[in-house]
């Protein structure tokens, strides 16, 4: 065993030690990743992605010609600027190209690490954005049945990414999408030029969509550990060297460690065992475990299964570990002092490896899952202003149960009640939202950033 002061060759810089103290890694490093070159498709029967990226290029043209603020457009409530009638018979005839047939679907390349790259997700966004952005111009133009196309059209593009994707940088980008998608149903409803035929069409597409947030999430839960906690963890080397260790899991194994510069205080060598690889997944699965039991059976937000179980057990942890926690994270090189207070408190830690990867690499659950409440918040509520629209006018949910448009009560995702609603003058459709507090249903920008509650309009503004 080496003594705590004097290093040996091959010991990490200090530089390649983790540096991301309470943050979660994953935040950090998904910054680079989308930087990455383009992987190969896997090409798969029925698969049309390799045939879109062909029409990737004309599709970035079109919409840097379009100009910024895509997304704030596909709004119902966002003013429709004036298009060029040539810009749109351009735009109709690109986004045609990435039409679904029956059969189809559209796969991206799977997931084989934290560094994978993720560089279709923004033009198969834009295709979403620009088919609601033209379904409005359609409405605005008096003709609902190409915008209805071009919505059934963004909602099926939605629907097949969110059931292929794993992994949760893969469910916050495809959840952005079915946002957009479901944006252009809000937009359907609300124009008296929807037909009752198209909008029976629309709601039983949508209530036909009642488990995809919650399935998408447990893909997403689920990919998250064998595609990227499971792909670090089982690459970090079984050493003796605590500060080759920290090295490897500062870059999440994907690069060498290097040596410390010479005379750089180290931990040196240590017979303890610093990464038990068994211990370190059965602790991760077991960390999932709820979350994923809960996925199974309800869409709702698990409120408060984060405070009460992953943030406890990642507290725990970080005092488990001690002073070698803040020797882990170090920006300044250590005294001999805080040395030695770190390898006696790693010495006396069972797997100070595998609980400082997991402090490091645990996302906050709870927030993601309120990310995929929203959005069947939004297709609760918009099944809501279908039936609204089919039955003639706003109405209690009983009334809609009975006659047989809606199965049940459109539940809120943010409670254990339904989705609230107001019936006069200013009819409308809310979920309380992530606080769990009726706020009244005050409309807010749109639904954008983090309002009191999330509503939905039965008017046109």
């Amino acid at each position: 065993m080496s003594p705590p002061g004097r290093c040996k060759a091959g010991f990490p810089s200090a530089r390649a030690r983790p540096r991301f103290g309470l943050v979660p890694l994953f935040t950090r490093f998904y910054g680079v990743v989308f930087a990455l070159a383009l992987l190969p498709s896997i090409l798969k029967a029925g698969d049309v992605l390799p045939r879109w990226q062909s029409h990737f290029p004309a599709l970035n043209a079109l919409t840097e010609e379009l100009g910024l603020g895509l997304y704030e457009m596909t709004s119902p409530h966002a003013p429709l600027p004036d298009a060029d009638p040539a810009f749109i018979v351009r735009a109709t005839a690109i986004v045609a190209r990435f039409d679904l047939a029956v059969g189809e679907e559209l796969i991206l390349p799977p997931i084989s690490g934290p560094e994978s790259p993720f560089p279709d997700h923004q033009p198969l966004r834009e295709v979403i954005g620009l088919r609601v952005w033209l379904a409005r111009h359609a409405l605005a133009a008096g003709n609902a049945p190409r915008a209805v196309k071009h919505v059934r059209q963004a909602l099926a593009q939605s629907r097949t990414l969110l059931g292929s994707q794993e992994g949760l940088i893969a469910l916050i980008q495809t959840m952005g999408m079915w946002q957009t998608a479901l944006d252009g149903v809000h937009a359907l409803a609300l124009s008296p030029l929807l037909s009752d035929p198209d909008a029976h069409a629309l709601l039983r597409e949508l209530k036909a969509d009642a488990d995809l947030s919650r399935l998408a999430g447990a893909r997403a839960f689920q990919g998250e550990y064998t595609y990227v906690y499971k792909v670090v963890a089982e690459r970090l080397p079984q050493t003796d060297d605590p500060d080759l260790l920290l090295s490897s899991i500062g870059s999440l194994g994907m690069a060498p460690p290097e040596p410390l510069p010479p005379g750089e205080l180290g931990l040196g060598l240590s017979t303890h065992l610093l990464l038990d690889l068994p211990a370190t997944l059965a602790a991760y699965q077991a960390d999932l475990a709820p979350y994923l039991a809960h996925l199974a059976t309800s869409s709702r937000l698990p409120r408060g299964l984060y405070a009460s179980g992953t943030a406890r057990t990642l507290v725990k942890y970080r005092d488990e570990l001690g002073k070698f926690f803040p020797y882990s994270c170090g920006e300044l090189p250590p005294t001999l002092a805080e040395t030695t207070l770190a390898r006696a408190a790693m010495e006396s830690t069972a797997n100070p490896g595998g609980k400082l990867l997991a402090i490091f690499l645990t996302p906050q659950w709870e927030t993601l899952l309120v990310n995929s409440a929203r959005r069947e918040a939004q297709r609760s509520a918009l099944c809501g202003l279908l039936a609204w629209r089919l039955h003639g006018g706003p109405a209690p949910w009983e009334i809609l149960v009975a006659r047989g448009l809606l199965p049940a009560a459109p539940a809120d995702p943010f409670s254990t009640a339904s989705l609230r609603y107001s019936l006069g003058a200013n009819p409308r459709i809310w979920s309380v939202f992530a606080d769990g507090r009726d706020d009244g249903g005050v409309l807010v920008d749109s639904n954008s950033g983090q309002p009191a509650d999330l509503v939905w309009p039965a008017l046109a503004d």
